[in-house]
């Protein structure tokens, strides 16, 4: 009696062996699924970078994601890795060279860096917040008038000089911020020169942010002096226990590293916060010399015993210029006032008139 041999089925060129095989299915829905809900995500941030004029980095991470979420959709495994290698390698320069020529983010109060904070650069997320601000109406018209444009200029400017550079806003947005560890922007004197004074300047609402920092570093140059930018949670709220901590463990940075003088000031609810702890904040060995406040001060706040700055934006709804002058009022030949015709952000689209009347007040104090 003859056998017969079955062999086995030639499974067709170009299809999948998991179809060959009687009842089986490709188990690429989920990853197909997950495309589908990533393309408009995708889309929208592709749109988005193109609208804020994003930078290099965020340009790149919008494409990357496009490609991943396209090559999930159509189930092209080489797009969505080349995608994912993009989003990779953009990172990865970020980590490596996220480090300004000046400018560092530095962990306080033991050292060190938090890399989280190099992944993203602020100009991205930044101008993405003010355009939805403006968009969505939650900026009074005096004061948005011009802000866009200004914060771009701001961020042109900073890159130029310093090039890429970290942010403490991410840290500040994952909750990371407290008193015993919270970063700090620290940018030393153009001249490289040791400096025994210091200028420590309160971010606003919203959380800290190299460009305002860097802003008013420009101006603390003319003095030879160190800008410490301190950290506390995205209200800004520096009159509260964290906030007053926060302050004085830079205080005690400071004075471990030589300082022996400060200046006091704050933007917004950092120059509140500033008027408020000027008489409840102090270091054995660290000389107050003045306090400045841009767009912000506690108007029943005490008055306080040291020469202060205010500058102000005559159209300012946010911080009401009437406040203010009540405020400068009450301290007398202590206060020099400078008035700008902007709104609340001064510091930004009147930059040259803040950084002039600021260094030049600060070259007063210091005799110069």
């Amino acid at each position: 009696m003859a056998h017969s041999i079955s062999a086995p089925l030639a499974v067709p060129a170009g299809v999948p062996r998991a179809l060959a095989k009687e009842g089986a299915r490709p188990r690429t829905w989920p990853g197909v699924l997950l495309g589908v809900l990533l393309t408009p995500v995708a889309g929208l941030l592709l749109a988005t970078a193109a609208r804020i004029g994003a930078s290099p980095s965020g340009w790149s991470y919008s494409v990357g994601l496009v490609l991943v979420a396209v090559g999930l959709m159509l189930r092209a495994r080489g797009l969505w890795r080349a995608g994912l290698g993009l989003i990779a390698l953009v990172a990865c320069s970020r980590l490596l060279f996220a480090d300004g020529t000046l400018l560092q983010t530095v962990q306080l109060p033991e050292g060190g860096h938090r890399w989280v904070n190099r992944l993203v650069d602020e100009r991205d997320g930044t101008l993405f917040a003010a355009h939805a601000l403006v968009r969505l109406g939650k900026l009074p018209r005096s004061d948005a008038s011009g802000f866009i444009p200004a914060l771009e200029a701001a961020f042109d400017r900073m890159e130029l000089a310093e090039g890429a550079v970290a942010t403490p806003a991410i840290a500040t947005y994952l909750g990371l911020q407290s008193p015993e560890s919270f970063d700090a922007l620290v940018i030393p004197p153009a001249r490289g020169a040791t400096p025994d004074t210091a200028v420590v300047f309160l971010h606003g609402y919203a959380g800290n942010f190299a460009v305002y920092c860097w802003e008013m570093a420009r101006a603390s140059w003319t003095i030879s002096a160190l800008t410490v930018c301190p950290s506390v949670g995205p209200a800004g709220d520096w009159w509260s226990p964290e906030g007053e901590r926060t302050l004085k463990a830079t205080l005690e940075w400071l004075s471990a590293r030589g300082v022996r003088r400060f200046y006091l000031g704050g933007l917004s609810n950092g120059g509140v916060g500033a008027s408020m702890l000027v008489h409840r904040v102090s270091h054995p060995g660290l000389e107050l010399r003045g306090l400045v406040l841009v767009s912000g001060a506690e108007s029943s706040a005490p008055v306080p015993e040291v020469p202060t700055l205010v500058i102000q934006g005559r159209h300012d709804s946010m911080m009401g210029t009437p406040l203010m002058r009540t405020y400068v009022e009450r301290l007398g030949a202590r206060a020099t006032y400078v008035e700008l015709d902007s709104g609340h952000f001064v510091f930004l689209d009147r930059h040259l008139e803040s950084e002039k009347a600021i260094s030049q007040w600060l070259r007063q104090q210091e005799g110069k």
